[in-house]
């Protein structure tokens, strides 16, 4: 097993560096993905698809680890299944945005997104998201990792 991640700025990396640290699996980003083994996935949530998923072979994955903003608890996972033709586990992590790795175009859509957030009202919930995507900002947290790892562990026995 092997982990292969698509990263914009930088959290899927940063998650999927970590996870092959605690496993001792291999990390390739998805450009440079070895044939053969099977692939636990890392990629960026862009409404319900999953960048970079579809540079891999589905028939190798044994889970997708998708990485956004928003709250775990209104992660939808059966939605992202069915959308991005997937069969396997599905894990949910949240990253971050740095602002600096993102061209004009992401810019511009992460401000028509806040923009329609802001006219349906801010809240305790999608207040942390606005102003993430607005200035940038970071809920990282390797506690995410802890399921995703025990299902490596539990598959390697």
């Amino acid at each position: 097993m092997i982990i292969v991640y698509s990263s914009k700025s930088g959290s899927s990396r940063r998650y999927a560096e970590e996870l092959a640290e605690r496993t001792g699996l291999q990390c390739f980003d998805v450009r440079s993905c070895p044939d053969g083994e099977r692939i636990v996935f890392f990629g960026w949530d862009r409404g319900e698809y999953v960048v970079g998923l579809n540079r891999i072979d589905r028939s190798r994955l044994a889970a997708v680890c998708v990485v956004g903003l928003d709250d775990e608890g209104r992660f939808d996972k059966k939605s992202v299944s069915d959308r991005n033709h997937v069969t396997v586990p599905v894990y949910y992590l949240r990253g971050w945005i740095d602002r600096s790795k993102l061209n004009l175009v992401d810019k511009t859509v992460l401000a028509v997104v806040a923009a329609m957030m802001k006219l349906k009202g801010l809240n305790e919930f999608n207040k942390p998201i606005f102003d993430a995507m607005m200035e940038g900002g970071s809920f990282y947290d390797s506690k995410y990792l802890d399921s995703i790892e025990l299902f490596i562990g539990s598959g390697r026995n």
